[in-house]
């Protein structure tokens, strides 16, 4: 069962509490708005103790948790105390799973612990990170709140945590794997929270989901997550279903290590590279600079890797665990293959694919509007057999239509369709797939050429190197700001 979350921000919710304390804690302002917590009397939230409930608290064993619940009414949790020691399992075992969760994310993937909440007044007694144990009723399993910010670094930020006090109905195998997912996924919004907390759904959510499968990979979570992503290759990276989203920064870890994911949040702190304000997409031209490598080269790899999940799986050359990821999604077409204007968006890909039809070579080419350039495009072919796919041919100029792949024992041609922009509007190329001689009466009848674009430099999209319009984007950051209703007036958003 994918796990229902809620959050207690339209950004993506964000949590914290148990690192070192600093000073100068404010309460947030907007787009930041503060929650009351679920024992304080005054709160409004949807989920919170009753007046009369008895609220007692459980420190973990590592020290860094305090786990508030009650014992009766309906947020009781589960009374099974097999020790016994005085308290219940399921206290105990909420406690236990932060502590691994901290030590892991700290630790092992040397993530920042999230900042302390000593000076904030209502802070559950001390500086621990708070999880307040609550009856969901099924609309979702977790929530975080936001206490305050720094006022020297208003977007690092503390609070807590509120979550389903019992699973009971909610289908999960056992209370264990409930609290393990619920606890990787949302403890890593507490961790993003030391660094900035307006990154955007897609690297709030993404990450999180990613770090709950770097955690414990028996987790269910991320498989389903990134069914949403793989089914709509085609939209920006960062306007990509948020959950799946994790699949860009498994690959990250895989391609390079897991210490790229850590990198990229470091670059998103206000200041990190002289920029005030850094947006995670923009950071990224850095980021890869530092493994040697650039913007062009990685979102052809990422595209190449996503082709091969499913039944296309090869877990020697790209994703270890492919062959369980649902297959990406694969237009079907008809050779020869003609469209005047087909939607790009920046960061984005797509794949269509064609029986070869008898044709023994397989060729392609763009058609750009006329009086325009698109050189953020790039245009791959290869071929199918059976489940076996051929590398990728990159086509040195996406707009020559000279290049050719062999078909003649083929079950499928493939065309890989890749914007390497990571910002701007979409294009309107023209697309056409078949023989060369096909693709030439296709570009002729598209687009009369005035003139020829000019060359991309050989060698393929692995081998080109940045453009330009990089160096403007470090300059410009995007950012779509979501609206925030107040914590207490929000109804609890479901995963489905």
């Amino acid at each position: 069962m994918r796990a229902l979350v809620t959050l207690a921000l339209a950004l993506g919710g964000w949590s914290v509490a148990c690192g070192v304390p600093e000073p100068g804690l404010a309460t947030p302002t907007a787009p930041f708005v503060a929650a009351l917590r679920p024992d304080n009397p005054s709160s409004t939230d949807l989920f919170r103790f009753a007046p009369g409930d008895l609220i007692e608290h459980h420190d973990s064993a590592g020290g860094a948790f305090r786990v508030h619940f009650t014992r009766a009414g309906v947020n009781a949790v589960p009374a099974v105390d097999g020790e016994p020691n005085g308290t219940p399992d399921f206290v105990e075992q909420v406690a236990a799973v932060y502590d691994q969760v901290l030590a892991f994310y700290r630790d092992t993937l040397g993530f920042r612990a999230p900042l302390g909440d000593e000076a904030i007044s209502d802070n559950g007694g001390d500086g621990r990170f708070d999880v307040y144990l609550l009856d969901f009723a099924g609309m979702g399993d977790g929530a975080f709140r936001l206490d305050g910010c720094l006022t020297a670094a208003p977007q690092r930020c503390v609070g807590y945590m509120v979550q389903e006090n019992d699973f009971a109905g909610y289908g999960y195998p056992s209370t264990l794997v409930a609290n393990r997912v619920l606890g990787s996924h949302e403890f890593f919004h507490a961790v993003q929270a030391a660094y900035d907390v307006e990154q955007g759904g897609a690297m709030s959510e993404g990450t999180a989901t990613w770090a709950s499968e770097q955690f414990d990979p028996t987790l269910s979570d991320f498989e389903h997550a990134i069914g949403d992503f793989l089914a709509v290759p085609d939209r920006p990276l960062d306007r990509a279903d948020d959950y799946g989203a994790a699949l860009l920064f498994q690959f990250f870890a895989e391609r390079f290590t897991p210490g790229f994911v850590r990198a990229l949040w470091e670059g998103c702190e206000d200041g990190a590279d002289g920029v005030a304000d850094p947006y995670w997409l923009a950071t990224l031209p850095a980021r890869l600079a530092e493994v040697g490598t650039d913007v062009e080269a990685t979102i052809c790899s990422f595209a190449e890797w996503n082709l091969h999940t499913g039944s296309r799986a090869d877990p020697t050359r790209f994703y270890a665990a492919g062959a369980g990821y649902p297959p990406v999604e694969v237009e079907s077409m008809a050779l020869p293959y003609r469209e005047s204007a087909r939607r790009v968006f920046y960061a984005s890909t797509h794949y269509l694919s064609a029986p070869p039809g008898g044709r023994a070579t397989v060729s392609a080419a763009l058609v750009p509007p006329v009086g325009t350039t698109t050189p953020a495009l790039r245009l791959g072919l290869t071929v199918e057999r059976g489940t076996v796919v051929d590398p990728i041919l990159w086509l040195a100029d996406p707009y020559a239509g000279g290049e050719t792949v062999s078909a003649a024992d083929a079950d499928r041609v493939i065309l890989v369709l890749v914007s390497t922009a990571l910002a701007g509007p979409s294009l309107l190329p023209g697309v056409c797939v078949g023989t060369p001689d096909e693709v030439r009466d296709c570009q002729a009848a598209l687009a009369p050429p005035p003139s020829p674009p000019a060359a991309k430099p050989s060698g393929g999209c692995a081998a080109a190197g940045s453009a330009p319009w990089l160096v403007l984007l470090l300059l410009r950051r995007r950012r779509t700001r979501a609206s925030v209703v107040p914590a207490e007036q929000q109804p609890a958003l479901r995963r489905a």
